[in-house]
């Protein structure tokens, strides 16, 4: 195997299991109403017609539209720079996140969210928007402490 198809690998298969664990967790749970750690965390199937921290709620073409030029973004990133490391695993988090979330707006105009955390008061969430956090927080880590994960050679 070459090291661009290595690289390849690096930036697809993260992003394609965040995407195929969090399609699963919406088939399985979209209705769910079940305690799995009492006060700490349940599965509780919400929609969201809005975006991160319930911003825009109801404006679902919006959010898409900002979703998709997200994903075109990082896709931009992925193909023009050569991102090997931590930034190609960040990308790949971000953009299979962002595709989860922004199927669930194309097909049914919201979002299928079911992680609720019970000892603080917070938003229900989706394993897409997991990927997404996380995804964020490591392609800063990337930056700033791993630039030579970025190149353009």
């Amino acid at each position: 195997m070459t090291k661009g198809q290595k690289n390849a690998l690096l930036w697809v298969l993260p992003g394609a299991g965040i995407f195929l664990v969090d399609r699963l967790f919406k088939y399985l749970f979209f209705d769910a109403r079940q305690v799995l750690i009492p006060g700490v965390l349940a599965l509780t199937g919400a929609r969201n017609t809005g975006m991160a921290l319930g911003m825009m709620e109801g404006n679902a073409v919006p959010i898409l539209v900002i979703s998709l030029l997200a994903v075109i973004v990082a896709f931009f990133c992925l193909r023009k720079y050569r991102i090997t490391g931590l930034a190609a695993l960040s990308l790949s988090m971000i953009l299979g996140g962002a595709v989860g979330n922004m199927l669930d707006r194309a097909l049914y105009g919201y979002v299928i969210d079911m992680i609720e955390v019970l000892f603080i008061d917070f938003y229900i969430f989706n394993i897409a928007d997991v990927g997404v956090v996380c995804g964020a927080v490591l392609c800063g880590v990337s930056l700033l402490f791993r630039p030579q994960d970025w190149s353009n050679k």
